[in-house]
């Protein structure tokens, strides 16, 4: 491989490294620690617990980074017209997928807020949001802001999960409910919805004129031939708004970066454009990585695939009571270790043991999702082996 993604990288010490994930000395370190039942975190831990990866990202970026900090001022910044037309050639040559430059519309805060900034644009208070369960947490999005959260449960069939089409039409006929959040691939279960699967929601929902907002942040992480489709793409652009981002997949989530892609004309004009202010750093980055880092989330690719391959070679033989299905994209594992026949306290205590730090099953299913844990895969293959190594001694 010509990028070096065994190498580890300290980021719970280094004095540049500011990890939310891997750092205790911040508020926000604190308040995770308490959640998962510390007082502070071991010292000895692996964290798999959040969507950013422990590889250093694209030569390409830094060397962008480098030249942006170079300049030496960094006054309030405008992306140019080269930031839109980054955008436009990733998708086109990447997924084939052809918009006008005019049809991205930045936002500047990450993908939360966009996702906030969507739901205030297309509904009122009390109104409903449709999401897939388990979801990634998007309650921090809808609740605050006034909406009400309807959860729609999947198909869980030993791990693989498929749309309920028959809950999905009782929830789009529901006339509060004005918008489902899609997550294309699905975060956690790692499905990637296909051309079947995404006709047939927006079939559902355009009968009820229900708003499809497809957060696709992971589209650009998936598995050696799946093939991994833009909702848009597949169902045109009435009612359909896509959220994308280089965030994770060029790990550069802490410059948040995200694009909303909107050609319906009647959702441009309802949507707050706002007056997104971008940091310089956040331009130069998204430019360098939409035009000159294909070969890295390439390889990146293959890493991650034998990562995955690999984690899943050690649950089926030391941990073999886990259900657990290969993701067909994103870095994300659902497991369920209900098979342990444990209790919920016992699951607990016993995961502690391990000093491996992952995501509670119940921030993406409050009610099914006690018994689960997501891992997110994104540290080097050293790091992996001694989590699973843990794992193994303590089930």
């Amino acid at each position: 491989m010509k990028y070096d993604f065994d190498a580890v990288v300290d980021r719970a010490h280094d004095p540049y490294s500011y990890s939310m994930k891997w750092r205790t000395d911040s508020s926000i370190g604190k308040l995770m620690a308490e959640m998962l039942g510390y007082d502070e975190l071991p010292e000895d831990r692996l964290c798999f617990q959040t969507a950013d990866m422990d590889f250093k990202c694209a030569p390409e970026i830094t060397e962008a980074l480098i030249k942006t900090a170079e300049h030496g001022i960094f006054g309030y910044s405008a992306p140019p017209a080269a930031y839109n037309e980054a955008v436009c050639h990733w998708f086109s040559t990447r997924f084939g997928w052809n918009f006008a430059p005019e049809s991205v519309f930045l936002g500047a805060a990450g993908t939360h807020e966009v996702i906030a900034t969507c739901i205030k644009s297309y509904t009122e208070p009390g109104d409903g949001i449709i999401v897939l369960l388990p979801s990634y947490n998007y309650h921090m999005d809808i609740e605050p802001i006034g909406r009400v959260m309807a959860g729609v449960q999947m198909i869980n069939d030993r791990g693989y999960y498929t749309v309920d089409y028959e809950a999905l039409k009782k929830a789009c006929a529901v006339p509060e409910n004005k918008m489902i959040i899609l997550i294309q691939p699905h975060n956690p279960t790692g499905r990637v919805f296909t051309e079947e699967e995404i006709l047939k929601i927006g079939e559902i929902c355009r009968r009820h004129d229900v708003i499809i907002l497809s957060d696709e942040v992971h589209i650009d992480i998936a598995r050696k031939g799946m093939k991994v489709l833009p909702v848009m793409k597949v169902l045109g652009p009435k009612g359909v708004i896509s959220a994308t981002a280089v965030n994770k997949t060029f790990n550069v989530a802490g410059l948040a970066m995200s694009n909303l892609i909107v050609e319906d004309p009647q959702l441009i004009e309802k949507l707050d454009k706002g007056l997104p202010i971008a940091t310089p750093f956040g331009i130069s980055a998204v430019i360098a990585a939409y035009t000159k880092c294909a070969p890295w989330v390439d390889e990146l690719n293959e890493y991650l695939d034998r990562l995955i391959d690999y984690a899943m070679e050690r649950f089926a033989k030391d941990l073999p009571k886990v259900t657990i299905t290969r993701p067909e994209g994103t870095y994300v594992l659902w497991a369920d270790f209900s098979g342990y026949g444990l209790s919920d306290d016992e699951l607990d205590e016993r995961l502690k043991a391990t000093h491996i730090i992952i995501g509670d099953g119940v921030m993406f299913d409050a009610e099914n999702g006690r018994q689960f844990r997501r891992f997110c895969l994104t540290s080097p293959m050293s790091q992996v082996k001694e989590a699973f190594d843990r794992l193994a001694r303590v089930f």
